[in-house]
């Protein structure tokens, strides 16, 4: 009975260490490398629609500007 109770717990145990590392290396992930492109942003927050189109408007100001540069 005693190492019935000993192995499910080392299998839960190991589960949520496993479920805690994985959420812990997506969110460093996230912070160093996929929040700096901008198509994976809109897929993941839901910002409002006047962000994204104001940014939108000021990217291509940008890039008007310097094609006449």
């Amino acid at each position: 009975m005693k190492v019935e109770i000993l192995t499910s717990l080392s299998i839960l145990f190991s589960i949520a260490a496993v479920c805690f590392l994985a959420f812990i290396g997506w969110y460093i992930v996230w912070t160093f490398v996929l929040s700096q492109f901008r198509f994976i942003r809109e897929l993941f927050r839901s910002g409002s629609e006047n962000s994204s189109v104001t940014e939108l408007k000021t990217a291509r100001s940008k890039t008007k500007r310097l094609r006449k540069e």
